[in-house]
Parts: structure tokens; sequence; C-alpha cells
């Protein structure tokens, strides 16, 4: 038995800033990791000769924990290069006879899909008359309306109609969540929109004032060089102030003894099917302390704390996120250099009946949109992105992707440019942050209280994305060092 000044369980992004925190503090924490590798979501890979994100690519600069993380890790932060656009699977407006469905659109300025100007043309392209003067009786119904909403859906449907929440808001609050509007808590997904709606009386007014109070530029930065940096930096800054990170370790028990925790960890070895996490394997260690936080994603999370009876996790069930997979191509074509679709598109849902040209979700021009990664090679890197919560997820192949990144850009690709290409799934991924969701946390967290020495992180119980998680497991890594 080996004590421990503070142990942290989870190797994800959460965990490793709570290590961090602690090293700060003068404390030699010690973190387990059952895989290979730190940083969960936030990892890269080399495909077709080049460093590319393959999870998480960019933070919301809502946050700016983030920005000054990398700063203090010696990590430059870049805005993303090119606008946005949607891909809309309807007829542009006034098309000729026999034309194929389907067109892209700009995103207009606003907050996950709410506009923050109706007069914006790009608006008027989006909605039809009808839809665009149901939004306007938004900027004179008062704040009453839609107040009480706890989902996205309901509050955006109440004050900007069915054509809004349809058109604009679910494939961009939806493409960044992977659910469903009506799936997503408002306090989490924006902070501070609800508030400014009961100030400025207009959720157009209100997304405008949010926009205004966010730093200025892009609303989403990244690492020079790629977020998989970040994690990288943080392991090595933990074990430079003393701490060590342990990979392939799994934890298996945690057991409270007065002020002191008992976590039983085992080697990792691997699992029948290579996709389940790892197993146990040897023999055990024990390792204890007084600080211990619990860092695992939300499943692996609640089997661990089920014993802590205390917090009454046992019937948790965990609303389930979407099963979604990428396809990341890498080619050797000088026409993607005028970026024609700018940084990338999001895919509007499916409307039922229509005819589909492009399975993806969403296409990502990676290369355009964070340049530096992938200067002097010549080279373009699409991230090609597929499945929605509650619907089936393809699975999507080298030609599948190349055939929508055709359509979505309108450039036919030729296979033959292909340099390389890998095909990542993420099974049940970022599982949706809603109201019921939110009630729970918050249960749970007060009857940390009760159990001393021991504190939650990640994405599944601070919110979803990096402006949620780090200052999340900062302040319960600083709460448990003092």
């Amino acid at each position: 038995m080996t004590q421990r000044d503070a142990i942290v369980i989870g190797g994800g992004i959460g965990g490793l800033q709570a290590a961090y925190t602690f090293s700060k503090a003068g404390l030699a924490p010690l973190l387990l990791e059952s895989r290979g590798t730190t940083g969960g979501l936030v990892f890269g890979a080399p495909v077709g000769g080049v460093w590319v994100d393959l999870g998480a690519e960019s933070f919301a600069k809502r946050s700016r924990e983030v920005a000054a993380l990398c700063a203090e890790l010696g990590l430059e932060t870049v805005d993303p290069a090119g606008g946005s656009w949607v891909w809309s699977h309807r007829l542009r407006p006034g098309s000729p006879e026999g034309a194929e469905p389907g067109h892209a659109i700009r995103i207009p300025h606003g907050v996950l899909g709410i506009p923050t100007d109706l007069d914006d043309p790009i608006v008027a392209e989006v909605l039809s008359s009808e839809g665009l003067a149901r939004a306007r009786e938004d900027l004179t119904m008062g704040a009453g309306p839609g107040a009480d909403a706890a989902e996205l859906a309901s509050l955006v449907e109440v004050r900007l109609g069915r054509e809004v929440l349809d058109r604009l808001v679910d494939p961009i609050a939806g493409g960044v969540h992977s659910a469903h509007p009506s799936r997503l808590a408002v306090d989490v997904v924006s902070p501070g929109l609800r508030e400014a709606l009961a100030q400025e009386g207009s959720l157009v007014r209100a997304a405008a004032a949010v926009r205004a109070s966010a730093p200025q530029g892009a609303v989403v930065s990244s690492a020079s060089g790629g977020m998989f940096t970040l994690p990288r930096a943080l392991a090595h800054r933990i074990e430079g102030n003393g701490g060590t990170v342990a990979t392939r370790r799994v934890v298996t028990g945690i057991v409270r003894d007065g002020q002191t925790w008992s976590v039983t960890h085992y080697e990792a070895g691997r699992a029948p099917n290579p996709a389940d996490p790892p197993i146990p394997v040897g023999e055990p260690q024990i390792d204890t302390t007084t600080r211990l936080v619990v860092a695992l994603d939300g499943r692996a999370a609640l089997t661990l704390l089920g014993s802590v009876e205390s917090l009454s996790v046992s019937d948790w069930q965990l609303p389930r996120g979407a099963d979604l997979a990428q396809v990341c191509l890498v080619l050797a074509d000088d026409r993607l250099d005028a970026g024609p679709r700018g940084s990338g598109l999001l895919v509007t849902p499916l409307d039922e009946g229509a005819p589909r040209r492009v399975r993806a979700k969403a296409l990502t021009h990676y290369s355009i949109k964070w340049p530096r990664v992938v200067t002097g090679t010549g080279l373009h890197v699409l991230r090609v992105s597929y499945g929605r919560a509650g619907v089936p997820t393809p699975e999507p192949t080298m030609a599948d992707a190349l055939a929508d990144a055709s359509v979505l850009l309108g450039l036919e690709l030729d296979p033959s440019s292909v340099a390389g290409h890998a095909v990542i799934h993420f099974p049940n991924s970022l599982p949706p942050q809603t109201p019921e969701h939110r009630v729970r946390v918050a249960e749970v967290t007060r009857r940390l209280a009760e159990e001393p020495g021991l504190a939650i992180t990640g994405a599944w119980f601070a919110g979803t994305g990096l402006a949620a998680v780090i200052p999340h497991a900062t302040r319960v890594a600083e709460e448990l060092a003092r």
C-alpha cells in the first residue's frame, strides 16, 4: 500500500487538469489511465504523413480559462480561418424545374443557430417569408414567453418558430452537441442566454448580447499545431512538477476508511473485443490518499461510484449519446486551396421522404480551418462526420466520404488524390446534457459534501466541451488541495 498526496482516476482532459492543479499546489498526484495514452476525446494521429486532430479540434472561447491554460503551458492559440456553412437538403429558392435538391448557405452570425439579426440576408435565404415573419414576433413579444423553457428546442420554437428551430438551430446546435435541441439544457449549452432574454425582452437580442460579451473574433479557438498537443503538454507538466501519469492501469474499486480512500488498480489487458475497455490482469496494487478525483466517462464513473452508498447513484441511467463515426481524408488536390466551403459545413437533418444526396452530418475542411497544421505539405485534410442521436449510424467508407465531400464542396474528388485516410468510431458519444440530467448532477454534487476528500469531474458531470470541463476540474481539485 502506497500513500499518495492525491489520486486522479481517468486521464481525459478533466483528469489531466485536476492532476495538474494538484501539482501546482505542491502535491505529487498519481493519475491512473486505463488506455495507453491520455487525453480522452482530445487526440491526434498521423494520417497520410500529417499529424491531425481526430477528436476534439477546438474549444469555445466563452470560457477564458482554456486559452489561459494553453498560454500557461506554452501553447499558442489560433482562431479558425474561413467561414462556416450549412448544407440544406431543400431546393434553393428559385431553382429551375428539375434541379437537384440541396444547397449550401453561409451560417448567419448567432448563438447555436439563433440569429443575432433577422435582417441578415443569410437568414432570409434560409427561412421562408412566413418563417421569417414568425421569427420577427420575438422582437415584440416581451421577455415572458419561453422564459421558463429548460431545453433549447422549446425556447427557440416559442420565441422564433418552428422554421428557425428546424433550419438553423437543429443543424448547428445539434451538429455541435450531437443531439436534438430538445435534449439540450439551455443553461449548459449556452450559459447566460436566459438571463439575457430577461434583460433584452427578445431571444434575438439576447443572442446578440451573449455574442457581444464573449471575446472578440471567432467563437472557438485551437492550439496551434493541433488540439492534441494540449494533453501532451499537461502530462509533461504534471510529471515535471513531481506527479506520476500511469497509463494502462485499470481501477476496479474505491473504499473509504475514515478520511482515507483506498484505490485498487491492475495492469490493463486487452479485452477480447479491442473496441471494449481494457480489462484487469496480474496482481492488484492498492494506493491510498485523502484526495481522490474520479474523472472517468459517465458509465465507468457510476460503476465505480456505486460502492459509495451516500451518493445514491446505483439507479442513475445516463442519457444515451450518439454513435458517431468520422472519416479523415488527406488529399493532394490543389482545387481545395480555394476553400470552396470555408472551414466546412453542418448538414441539416433530412426531412421525412426527402431525397438524400449525402449521408454525412458534417464536413470540416480542417486544412482551411487550421492551416498551420498542414503548412508546407501541399495536402488538404477533410473530416467527414456521420451519426445523429437516435438514428442508426452508417458504416462509412473512404468511398462514401469522398462521394459526400464531392457533393458538399461542389467538386468531384478523385480517389487517386487520397494520400491517406482513417475511419474513427465514437460509440455512445457526447451524452446530451438534458435538464433532468443536470438536476441529478446537482443532487450528487450536494451529496459529495458528505464524502470528505472525494470529487467528480469530466464532461458527463461538468458539461460538454473543454470550456466546461477545464474550469470544473480546476475548481474541484483546488477545493481538495486546501
